[in-house]
């Protein structure tokens, strides 16, 4: 028994290595909780649905758990109130980590100009219209013709006017944008000439008479 404690005196190499690592253990411990407070860590939670919401609203009581930016890019609709948020990222109910940062891009009441950018040519269907949206466009009507570029856009026009617009061409921001979109080509059937079917009858004819 007295060699057991005398084990744990200060003056004892055991006692100090002991002591070492239960620091050591205490100080790791420590950190490890710092970082998951300040990480919160595996704390997720539902995203809420701030469309249509106006921005000003949006930083209440219930949303303290997010902070706000909002997008550059603003969009001009006649039919909401200024600051009314149309787009958000990341999308409503998606689980995200509290703190997370959320872009809106909100309504403006000034209609801006941007320029409208060259979709004609390389360019599939799908990513017009994602650069339409970055540029504060819209996707409008789209028509189909038959080429030899199927899938690929072949035509930038105004959905009013139906005119085309050229790539650098000031517009107003919002407005829509109508797309012509190659298809494959139709094989064509061949039914054959007129002249053909006339001397397979005459020769039928032939055939039966006697």
């Amino acid at each position: 028994m007295n060699r057991f404690l005398e084990f744990f005196t200060p003056r004892r190499l055991g006692f100090h290595i002991i002591l070492a690592i239960v620091i050591t253990l205490f100080i790791i411990w420590g950190v490890l909780k710092i970082i998951s407070l300040y990480t919160h860590h595996g704390e997720e939670l539902p995203m809420p649905n701030y469309v249509g919401k106006c921005y000003a609203g949006c930083p209440d009581s219930q949303t303290e758990e997010f902070t706000f930016e909002v997008s550059n890019v603003k969009i001009f609709d006649a039919s909401k109130p200024e600051g009314t948020v149309v787009r958000q990222e990341p999308l409503a109910n998606s689980n995200v980590k509290r703190g997370r940062k959320v872009t809106l891009t909100i309504t403006t009441a000034i209609p801006k100009t941007v320029k409208m950018p060259q979709l004609a040519g390389n360019i599939t269907l799908r990513q017009a219209k994602h650069i339409l949206e970055d540029s504060g466009l819209e996707l409008g009507t789209v028509v189909e013709t038959e080429s030899d570029s199927p899938n690929l856009v072949l035509g930038q026009y105004r959905e009013k006017t139906g005119k085309v617009i050229a790539a650098g061409t000031e517009i107003k921001q919002g407005e829509k944008i109508k797309l012509e979109v190659g298809v494959p080509r139709r094989n064509p059937v061949d039914y054959g000439t007129d002249e053909d079917t006339y001397d397979d009858t005459e020769s039928e004819q032939e055939d039966f008479d006697f």
